[in-house]
């Protein structure tokens, strides 16, 4: 929580000053947890995980020039334009050595603290550490909306982002990048909110007189809880993020679906209601409702926009399409492929997919896919197996993901090392597997 908590407020660790601490962490996590996945069995989402990083140290790996030109024939030609030199008779794969290095980094890091979660997670804390992302999910959306009201454009009232793009909200550099953490956040306190509010119920007195009840119905986690995802969903509508507003809606649609296959979660699903009432009251007095809607009236030029960037990434799919110019490098290729006269600087593809197949080819492109199946694969079986209450906090991180997922097809909210974090510790809820001899 220290780790997530860390990355999340220090400008959401996308400044290499704000990931020391981070890096620290990660190490510390990695000494602790991973020697108990090395004693087991490698399952399908591990060795996929492995593949993924793999592929991207790979292309920090300096080989023979006639190799190199045989996987990625124009790497030559870009880095000679790009460095005004002719290459050497070794090279990397990576157009741009320093970003791929970052990149690999910031991955191996987002994996070891899916690893390390999965382990912990595996002897109890899911409650624990859900209650610490509500805390933080709490404090952040507070910030984020007196920051926005007060601040003008600047971070923590002081900084200016040093990169071009939406505007900054709370610590994050972009307020997209804001609403993904909020996507991935929103799902699992309502997943615990279930759950804690069925537990409750079948532990109440029968035959309590109505004072008791509405005590024991009022408890301070829920209303915890409740406050939280409230304030959160008022900060996401005050971002005036379409994307996060449309991963939020997927995110409960999803959820939706899993809950119509376990039924019974009457006292959680009037939780959700107090908390979609509460927040939705409180976001139409912060925001004018009529904002929102002019915001999704502009989408079209939006869209417009955002074809322009698609368009111009199509050339470096086809131009790197085995191995990618590597993990990291899209802005560093734009400054070659980018055509002059246009009314901004690429510097992100807006489509997470799209950019995956630029910077790693099918090489990447493959194993992240066979990573996202054998994560698919491995959660959907925790969820058939789960009988216990711990279902419902499985469904909120298995919906936040689906939400992010569908937002990364107009923004790329992953690549901020805060989300990655978030998004690793809800994967590790989703799809850990709970010691016969603990029962939370």
């Amino acid at each position: 929580m220290l780790l997530l908590a860390w990355t999340t407020f220090a400008f959401a660790g996308v400044y290499l000053s704000s990931l020391i601490v981070p890096a620290i962490l990660c190490v510390v996590l990695g000494v602790v947890c991973l020697p108990a996945h090395v004693k087991v069995r490698p399952t399908a989402d591990l060795i996929a995980l492995f593949a993924v990083v793999g592929v991207i140290a790979l292309q920090l790996v300096p080989l023979p020039a006639a190799i190199v030109h045989i996987v990625s024939p124009h790497a030559a030609a870009f880095r000679e334009q790009f460095t005004l030199s002719a290459p050497g008779a070794w090279m990397p794969l990576t157009i741009d050595r320093a970003s791929t290095l970052w990149a690999l980094a910031v991955v191996a890091g987002v994996a070891i603290v899916f690893l390390a979660s999965r382990a912990l997670l595996e002897i109890g804390g899911t409650r624990m550490v859900i209650r610490g992302v509500s805390a933080t999910g709490l404090v952040l959306a507070a910030l984020a909306l007196a920051q926005d009201a007060t601040a003008h454009g600047l971070i923590y009232w002081r900084w200016k982002p040093i990169e071009e793009g939406a505007p900054p909200f709370g610590p994050f550099v972009d307020r997209n990048h804001f609403a993904t953490w909020v996507v991935l956040a929103i799902p699992l306190c309502l997943g615990y909110l279930v759950a804690h509010a069925e537990a409750h119920r079948h532990r109440a007195l029968r035959g309590a007189s109505w004072h008791r009840a509405i005590v024991h119905a009022l408890d301070a986690r829920a209303i915890w809880l409740t406050s939280s995802v409230g304030l959160m969903l008022v900060a996401l509508v005050a971002s005036l993020s379409r994307s996060g507003l449309v991963g939020l809606a997927v995110a409960l649609v999803t959820g939706w679906f899993l809950r119509a296959a376990r039924p019974g979660a009457r006292a959680g699903e009037r939780w959700i209601g107090v908390a979609a009432a509460l927040g939705l009251v409180a976001a139409a007095a912060r925001v004018n409702p009529m904002t929102v809607v002019h915001r999704f009236g502009a989408a079209g030029t939006a869209a417009i926009d955002r074809l322009t960037i698609w368009r111009a990434t199509i050339p470096i799919v086809r131009d790197f399409w085995a191995v990618g110019t590597g993990a990291g490098t899209f802005e560093t290729a734009m400054l070659i492929y980018q055509q002059p006269g246009s009314a901004f600087r690429i510097n992100a593809a807006h489509n997470h997919y799209l950019q995956a197949a630029a910077e790693g080819g099918v090489l990447l492109v493959a194993a992240a896919a066979f990573a996202a199946v054998a994560f698919v694969r491995a959660a959907i079986a925790r969820l058939r197996e789960d009988r216990s209450g711990m279902y419902w906090m499985r469904a909120g991180a298995l919906s936040g993901l689906a939400g992010v997922a569908a937002q990364s097809l107009w923004e790329t909210g992953l690549t901020t090392p805060a989300n990655g974090v978030l998004a690793a510790i809800a994967g590790a809820i989703a799809v850990h597997r709970a010691s016969p001899h603990h029962h939370e």
